[in-house]
């Protein structure tokens, strides 16, 4: 591997590092020679990884939902790993009634889906990238989605009980946005931030579902979840190093037509 796609003695964050997505960008950053530090809530998840994984991370417990909790917890993983190179938000926290119709979405349910998921990327994003800048620079990435470029099409989820919460589209092109507006505050003090945008990720959902999913996407399926977490990895690379304030799509050609 050519060194500019390395991340040796790069110290990196992931939030919601054990998921479906997160698991296969923690793989990506251990196969990249990173120093990785998981920061989830499921210490049950972290217990019962295989060794070739357990061995090679360091797990922080964190609830990030915790607004005002954010800007000390940052700055103690700062100290404690004495810097920080990359930070990727990847979590997705949401509300017990997340899913529902957006006939039954209340006030109550929409604001604090809002809180724990967008507001906590923005402030996060924040309070690393200040530490970065202080420090000589560093990577934020973004897990966005296409959602955040082109509205949910509703005929896929026919006949099975899917569908695109109604938050979700705000929410996550705010993320992508925002990913912009921090790139830009920042970019004289060498901190790149980038967002991601990935389209829907295979985990044996419903067959007509699959159907209709994959007739829409130029490769004809949704995607694996090393093939959202390479994209990941290079735009935390030097071989990304003029990247900044972009929102890189990975959706199979979703978006393209």
């Amino acid at each position: 591997m050519p060194d500019y796609f390395s991340l040796k003695n790069k110290t990196t964050v992931i939030t919601g590092g054990l998921g479906l997505i997160g698991g296969a960008i923690t793989q990506s950053l251990i196969e990249c020679e990173s120093r990785v530090i998981v920061v989830d809530i499921d210490e049950d998840r972290y217990k019962s990884l295989p060794e070739s994984i357990h061995s090679n991370i360091h797990f922080e417990k964190a609830d990030l939902t915790r607004l005002e909790e954010i800007e000390p917890f940052v700055k103690e993983l700062w100290d404690r790993y004495e810097g920080i190179d990359n930070w990727i938000n990847n979590a997705y926290p949401r509300t017990a009634d997340w899913a529902n119709k957006l006939e039954d979405v209340t006030v109550e349910s929409w604001r604090k889906n809002v809180d724990i998921q967008m507001n906590s990327y923005c402030i996060i994003s924040n309070e690393i990238a200040k530490l970065m800048a202080n420090n000589g620079g560093g990577n934020i990435v973004n897990v966005s989605s296409i959602q955040a470029l082109k509205a949910p099409d509703f005929t896929i989820y026919e006949g099975t009980d899917m569908t695109t919460p109604a938050a979700y589209t705000p929410i996550k092109a705010g993320i992508m946005m925002y990913s912009k507006y921090l790139a830009s505050y920042f970019g004289g003090r060498n901190v790149r931030v980038n967002a991601i945008c990935p389209g829907g990720v295979f985990n044996n959902q419903n067959e007509s579902f699959l159907k209709r999913y994959n007739k829409k996407t130029l490769l004809g399926r949704m995607a694996k979840p090393e093939e959202v977490a390479r994209p990941v990895v290079f735009l935390l690379s030097d071989a990304a190093s003029y990247i900044t304030g972009t929102a890189l799509t990975v959706d199979g050609g979703w978006t393209a037509i």
